[in-house]
């Protein structure tokens, strides 16, 4: 409800399909503030000032006017306020000049007035500065919201930039890794050979078609995962993995987000009795991933590659803003990732 207050609100004060609705409206206010003219007593109509009604309504949308499309947006807004503050007193002061002659041009032409010429300046006056202040505060509002909503169009636009190219960096690195291991298991065990390009093909089909969505679901990644587990289960013999459970169909979450952890498990792993396990856990909104794996008996220096924890945790900050938590534990005999989001 409070979404389409703000969406209607921000619709009838600067879209263009509601720019006559605006002026009617500025219009009508302004009819029943200056009517008052045309009255002598509650049930007395005087015809003869309907010609200065009919001014004393032009001089104040022209004042109106003035302010909204000339001092506000050229002093005000750009900060001038010194010079807009003289300028709307210099307004005040035409009006309050011109309101005085019209009512005493009024007043000679037809039957006085009961109220005191000064008391109708005055309160034609204090009506005035009311109506001149509403509008501006109300321009102002305009403005801000305008801006407001190009701030957040730039970082919507801004963060769907950073967060394809981290996708980007993604990419690359995961299918060089598969092909390079695709073409040494093919090599290795050319009976398998169907096998391994089946499961790298599923691998592949799950890149071109999910990576670039906005959303899946947790039950697809983790047909992935397998996938790709399975691939390097075929490649070495002694490698185990489990993954708990194997079936999550009712979360919906950004591609290949896990797999950054899933790959560095199976990179940072001893090459016989390895084993990775992955468990996800869901309690209300929030969705738990673990992922440990053991570590090799003997450090092995890698060249580094891939897109890095800070770019994993930059993807984050980004997908989940502060509602996502992440640790990397680096126990005696395994590495353990944590990851816990609020979707």
């Amino acid at each position: 409800m409070i979404n389409k207050l703000n969406s209607l609100t921000s619709q009838l004060l600067w879209e263009t399909g509601f720019r006559f609705l605006r002026h009617l409206l500025i219009f009508l206010m302004v009819s029943l503030i200056t009517m008052n003219i045309l009255w002598d007593e509650p049930i007395r109509i005087l015809p003869d000032r309907y010609m200065a009604w009919i001014i004393y309504l032009l001089l104040f949308l022209t004042v109106i006017y003035i302010n909204m499309y000339g001092l506000v947006p050229k002093l005000l807004l750009p900060g001038k306020i010194k010079k807009y503050l003289f300028a709307v007193a210099g307004l005040m002061f035409f009006f309050l000049i011109s309101v005085g002659t019209l009512q005493n041009v009024a007043d000679e032409d037809s039957i006085p007035l009961r109220t005191p010429p000064i008391i109708g300046i005055l309160s034609g006056l204090a009506t005035f500065m009311l109506f001149i202040t509403g509008l501006t505060a109300l321009q102002f509002f305009k403005y801000r919201l305008r801006n407001q909503q190009k701030i957040n169009q730039l970082e919507k636009a801004t963060m769907e930039i950073e967060l394809a190219n981290l996708q980007s960096q993604i990419n690359p690195h995961f299918l060089f890794n598969m092909l390079n291991n695709a073409n040494i298991m093919v090599e290795e065990d050319a009976k398998k050979s169907s096998e391994i390009l089946s499961r790298f093909n599923a691998l592949l089909q799950y890149q071109v078609e999910k990576g670039a969505a906005k959303s899946v679901t947790l039950n697809e990644e983790i047909i992935f995962l397998n996938d790709y587990l399975n691939l390097e289960k075929l490649r070495r013999d002694r490698f185990n993995f489990v993954i708990e459970p194997d079936d999550f169909v009712d979360v919906d979450l950004p591609p290949l987000l896990f797999i950054p952890f899933v790959e560095n498990a199976v990179k940072h792993n001893p090459e016989n009795d390895a084993f990775i396990e992955i468990t996800f856990q869901k309690s209300g909104n929030a969705l738990r991933f673990v992922c440990r794996n053991n570590k090799p008996k003997s450090v092995v220096v890698k060249k580094e590659g891939g897109i890095g924890l800070s770019n994993i945790q930059q993807r984050l900050n980004l997908l989940f803003e502060k509602k996502h938590s992440l640790q990397v534990l680096n126990e005696k005999d395994v590495y353990i990732v944590i990851m816990e989001i609020e979707l």
